[in-house]
């Protein structure tokens, strides 16, 4: 391999250690590159240079190297700063020192340099199968399940689910609140301390909104601040479930679910959901003392269900008489097209059996990463004792930002936009579905939300997955349906329309008719 040595092109072999003079035993040259306009200072850019030589297998353990007059003078640097580097290296181990004598790579280095790549070569995962750590069978087990719809790039595109109309979000608004709050912060707040439960004023911003809107009457002391739904499922099944219990999960229903009931060891219980949503009567039948269920009964997702009122009191009645948990997933009823959003189940909980999680990240933007949940008064001193040795879940000047834009009546405003762009960029999308996809998929009612799932009419031996995948290589991201069931046999699509203009709209179903088309032939 040839290498720039103060200005001549040499040879060097990267794969094995570099020669030295055997008669004086010693490195000839440490082949050495320094630059003056580096951050790194002289002496740091030595001993950098100096150790990646060692791990890479080039430096021979127990070789004496030149002297730091000589490297001094190679480079041209002063010996002090070559003195700095050794005295670095001697601190760490790589090398050995005496006085008046040699410095030599240490000669203990051999079996740990076995388990390091050398230069210019890369470490497989399986490289070492019998010294890496073994995964835990849960590891296992989550590694081994989908990873839902692929995603094709950080952009918005059609048709990714998930993805809120980034495009009318108050940027310049949020600025300002975020200047603000950093202006007027406290020491606690640039702390970053403070009450591991979540910033208060959030809290309590977060406990009026809910009772005004979802019909969630509580107090700042019951709200619990969270990195997202998917953090908040975690969290409560790993404090209120038992290795192996039983815990209920739609079918088909949001992956994060099934992840955090095996992340708790859980055992998922998948339960058929239907028109009206989940099948109550069919978990009971296949579980009936199932330790906790997982349900989004104002807004199903991906199928778009309402649970109606008699199957919700049917399930407070199982909760209450199995003494299990409902985890209620709230993750976007907020945004029903037209008329009032439906009151939680939360509401009409008179066992406290009912947690209410919820989550900023679809209503304002993915990467604020703040959720919350919502715990009945029963609980709250559990988890509260469970928080009270970690730090807070999300950065608090974030929080701070986002109480502000409750308080101040901003984020109503927007949901009330928001309700109004995604009414329309769904009958966008059904409409260019019509135009384009007829005959292939068949959309189902969307009357909430940001996303729609339309059932696949082609023959049985074109599936949901390879449909998406062709789609994928055109550029289109939808989701699977198949991917997000258990038992279930389903075939469709999923689409998220919330991130994506009319016009991009139809422009990714005349896309996505080409990829049905490459799916049908043989």
């Amino acid at each position: 391999m040839p290498v720039i040595w103060y200005g001549h092109q040499v040879q060097l072999a990267s794969d094995r250690p570099v020669q030295f003079d055997e008669p004086r035993g010693a490195v000839a040259a440490l082949l050495l590159e320094l630059d003056r306009r580096a951050r790194a200072t002289l002496h740091e850019q030595i001993f950098a240079g100096v150790r990646a030589r060692i791990l890479a297998g080039e430096l021979a353990p127990g070789v004496r190297l030149p002297s730091s007059r000589r490297i001094a003078d190679d480079l041209g640097v002063a010996r002090a700063t070559v003195v700095q580097a050794f005295e670095a290296l001697a601190a760490e181990g790589y090398v050995v020192t005496r006085r008046a004598s040699a410095t030599r790579v240490a000669p203990e280095l051999p079996a740990a340099l076995q388990l390091l790549p050398r230069r210019g070569q890369r470490q497989s995962a399986s490289a070492h199968p019998r010294t890496a750590p073994r995964l835990a069978r849960v590891a296992r087990v989550l590694a081994a399940l989908p990873a839902g719809t692929p995603r094709l790039g950080a952009p918005p595109r059609a048709f990714r689910p998930g993805c809120p109309a980034l495009d009318r979000f108050p940027v310049a608004l949020w600025a300002r609140l975020s200047a603000r709050c950093h202006a007027r912060a406290s020491t606690a707040l640039l702390d970053g301390g403070g009450d591991a439960r979540g910033h208060r004023g959030l809290r309590d911003a977060i406990a009026a909104h809910v009772a005004a809107t979802r019909g969630v009457h509580c107090s700042g002391e019951q709200v619990f601040i969270t990195s997202g739904t998917q953090a908040a499922f975690d969290e409560i099944l790993r404090l209120l479930v038992d290795p192996g219990d039983a815990v209920w999960i739609e079918d088909p229903g949001y992956l994060g679910a099934r992840h955090a009931a095996l992340g708790a060891r859980a055992r998922p219980v998948p339960v058929p959901v239907d028109a009206d949503g989940l099948d109550v009567a069919a978990g009971i039948a296949r579980a009936p003392r199932a330790r906790a269920v997982v349900v989004a009964p104002s807004h199903q997702y991906p199928l778009g269900a309402t649970m109606p009122l008699a199957r919700r009191f049917a399930l407070l009645r199982w909760a209450a008489a199995a003494r299990a948990l409902v985890i209620e997933d709230d993750y976007d009823s907020e945004f029903r097209h037209r008329g009032r959003p439906l009151a939680a189940l939360y509401g009409l909980d008179e066992a406290g059996c009912v947690v209410y999680a919820g989550t900023f990240s679809k209503s304002l933007f993915p990467g604020l990463r703040i959720g919350f949940f919502v715990a009945p008064q029963g609980l709250v001193d559990a988890f509260a004792a469970a928080r009270a040795a970690l730090p807070p879940p999300a950065a608090t000047l974030d929080q701070a930002t986002l109480a502000a834009f409750l308080a101040d009546g901003h984020f109503a405003t927007h949901l009330r936009r928001m309700r109004a762009t995604y009414r329309e960029r769904g009958e966008a999308l059904r409409a260019a579905l019509a135009a384009d996809c007829a005959g292939a998929l068949d959309p189902l009612p969307c009357d909430t939300g940001m996303q729609l799932v339309a059932q696949l009419v082609l023959p049985a031996a074109i599936t949901d997955r390879a449909v998406a995948t062709h789609a994928a290589e055109l550029g289109v991201e939808v989701g699977a349906l198949s991917t997000y069931t258990l038992r279930r046999r389903m075939r469709g699509l999923v689409f998220g329309f919330g991130g994506v203009r009319p016009p991009q709209i139809r422009t990714g179903t005349r896309l996505l008719a080409r990829a049905l088309e490459r799916s049908r032939r043989p």
